[in-house]
């Protein structure tokens, strides 16, 4: 009889500490993601020169594009493109995207893949590269959220006016949200460039609350510089531009129920370890 307690009381810490540990999982992942961003910015800002064969490989990409031709990362999941400039290291980030209001610093991937989904966002083929010019519109896709990050979980909270901002090598574009939309994922024609206008469109599902069967755009366009459009040299500095205090309340809330988990599982850890000791 006695055996058979030991065994269900056991067996109840372990259900325990396994139902502590499947949404721990996610949200230790999410505050370490979080922390660890700014340094991986930083060794971005240190390390990464743009040759002059990469920017004859984006100028001849962007000229073979007069119209955009997407296809949408999110229903096709074995979507997957080739830059040819780029081939020898598909894997490293193309450039870094700041969104000041979301906190958002994440590193822009070439090619919308599952794989580069799920390290941070990513260019959506067919649509110009990010590196500026007039009657260009660059798409920029992210997840509503990710069992690992936020992403662009806060992507609705933009509004006109708001700064976004694209770092490649040492150059810092700088644009300004100009309107949003929520198409449909065949809608394509809505992602076309704009005449005259140098675009940074970032793509994500929609609604909020799944399903979301649609998808929310946020459009940027290029802040002329005042002195002959001159790139803005990147620092590396926190944007002076408050984050906004919703986004701030849930990171907290993030790390403080990572904290209250760990918490919990070496309290549950340290019962066990007694009960099996007494």
């Amino acid at each position: 009889m006695k055996r058979n307690k030991s065994v269900y009381v056991i067996l109840g810490y372990l259900l325990i500490m396994l139902g502590i540990s499947l949404p721990l999982y996610g949200f230790a992942n999410m505050s370490y993601r979080q922390l660890d961003e700014k340094r991986a910015y930083e060794e971005f800002l240190e390390n990464r020169v743009v040759t002059e064969e990469e920017e004859k490989g984006v100028a001849a990409y962007n000229a073979e594009i007069s119209e955009n031709n997407v296809v949408d990362p999110f229903t096709s999941e074995d979507y997957s493109a080739e830059y040819e400039f780029y081939k020898a290291h598909p894997d490293e980030p193309f450039a870094y995207l700041e969104v000041p209001k979301l906190g958002i610093n994440k590193p822009v991937y070439l090619d919308a893949s599952y794989k580069h989904l799920d390290m941070g966002v990513a260019h959506i083929d067919g649509t110009s590269l990010p590196v500026s010019g007039a009657g260009r519109r660059s798409v920029i896709a992210g997840h509503r959220g990710w069992y690992r990050d936020l992403m662009f979980f806060n992507l609705h909270k933009l509004e006109a006016g708001d700064d976004m901002f694209i770092v490649r090598g040492k150059t810092r574009m700088h644009y300004k949200v100009s309107d949003t939309e929520v198409i449909l994922p065949s809608d394509w024609d809505a992602l076309q460039p704009r005449e005259g206008e140098d675009m940074v469109t970032l793509l994500t599902c929609s609604p909020l609350r799944p399903p979301r069967p649609r998808r929310l755009l946020v459009n940027g366009v290029r802040v002329p510089d005042p002195e002959e459009a001159a790139p803005v040299e990147a620092t590396g500095e926190a944007s002076e531009e408050p984050v906004d205090p919703g986004v701030k309340t849930l990171d907290d809330a993030i790390f403080g129920v990572t904290i209250l988990g760990f918490v919990l599982l070496f309290i549950t850890m340290y019962k066990l370890i007694k009960y099996l000791r007494d």
